[in-house]
This record gives structure tokens, C-alpha cells and sequence, in this order.
């Protein structure tokens, strides 16, 4: 992406490469804009049902259409990763999520539109039925040890394989789900037990 910039964003002049801050960099001799070629953000989520099951989108787009993945995208401007996660998911599957927590933090360097930092979270379903939206061709739910063969990413069977190890659902990741997962059950008897109540006599 960067090496095809040629022109100052700023003000339109040709970009040359000079020595700024301990490497070669892309300076505009014009204004002195310094592109600084930085990953960017973005996120995902490891959505989890009440049976254990991980969400999966199939691609709709390069790289890998058609191969399934865990839900992701581009952080914007103005959200959170967490948002973006719960956003993405949402587009991508229908299905409106909680996030639970942060499980890792994955460098992608190699994605051929730009290098990325993701941040994946562990999260519960909260409403929806999954049904492939936006960029994705298709979503379903899938049980940890029935994943397809081939995911997209190489992060992915990473994340998923280490989640299906830490099986114990009294520690670690698993223990954060089982506790989310019982307060949206509390929550939602909770605002069951209150429909209805608010007649007037």
C-alpha cells in the first residue's frame, strides 16, 4: 500500500525519500510531511454460543474469498477495538455480540492491502441468527473440534487451537465466557420477570 504513495497528502507536491527518525521515509521537500508507513487497526471477534460453538464468516472478498474466518475488519476513526469487533460482527453475520475479553493482539504483516495490528476478543451472542452480510458470503456456527479444514488465516487456527486446549471452563478465557454467558441469562429472566408490570390502573 505506502510503496505506491508518490505525492505529499498534504499539499500535493512529489514525495522523496529521505533519512527521519533512524530510517528511510517518504518526506514531502515542500511542506515536510513525513509519511509514516504504520499498520493500522483492526479487529475481531471469537464469538462463542451457549454450546461451545465459534461463529465463522465465509470470505466474500480477497485475500481468501471464500474460505472461512473469524469475523474482522478495519478499526474506525472514532471506535474503540472492542466496538469495532461488535461492529464488524454485526455487519458480517447479523449477530449482535458482547465482548467478554481481550485474547490476543495479532501483528499481520503480510496482508497484501496493509499491514495490520488485530485485536481479537472473546465475546458471547446476545441476539440474531447468523446469515452472511456485508463482505461475507456466508456465516454458521461450528463446534470447536468440527472447524473447517482451511481457515483463511494463519492467526485464526492460532487463536481457536489455543481456546480449544484451555477447555476448563473455571479458568482463564473460559471462565470469563461462563461468567458473561450467566449474566445475560440473569439479565434477561431479570427483564421477563418485569414485562407487564408497568400498567396503570
Amino acid at each position: 500500500m505506502w510503496s505506491k504513495v508518490r505525492y505529499c497528502p498534504a499539499c500535493a507536491a512529489p514525495l522523496e525519500s529521505a533519512p527521519v527518525f533512524g530510517r528511510e521515509r517518504l518526506r514531502c521537500p515542500a511542506c515536510a510531511f513525513v509519511l509514516f508507513a504504520n499498520p493500522v487497526g483492526a479487529a475481531g471477534a471469537v464469538v462463542v454460543d451457549p454450546d461451545r460453538r465459534i461463529l465463522l464468516v465465509r470470505r466474500a472478498i480477497a485475500p481468501h474469498a471464500g474460505s472461512w474466518a473469524l469475523p474482522a475488519g478495519y478499526q474506525e476513526i472514532d471506535e474503540s477495538p472492542s466496538g469495532a469487533a461488535e461492529r464488524e460482527v454485526r455487519e458480517e453475520t447479523g449477530v449482535t455480540i458482547r465482548t467478554v475479553a481481550l485474547l490476543d493482539l495479532v501483528f499481520v504483516p503480510d496482508d497484501p492491502r496493509k499491514p495490520a495490528n488485530v485485536a481479537l476478543f472473546l465475546a458471547i451472542p446476545v441476539a440474531g441468527e447468523p446469515s452472511g452480510r456485508d463482505d461475507a458470503l456466508d456465516a454458521d456456527w461450528f463446534a470447536l473440534d468440527d472447524l473447517p479444514r482451511r481457515l483463511a488465516f494463519e492467526s485464526n487456527h492460532r487463536i481457536l487451537e489455543r481456546l480449544a486446549k484451555a477447555s476448563d471452563e473455571s479458568r482463564g478465557w473460559w471462565a470469563s465466557w461462563r461468567a458473561a454467558l450467566d449474566d445475560s441469562n440473569e439479565t434477561d429472566a431479570s427483564n421477563a420477570g418485569t414485562e407487564g408490570n408497568d400498567r396503570v390502573d
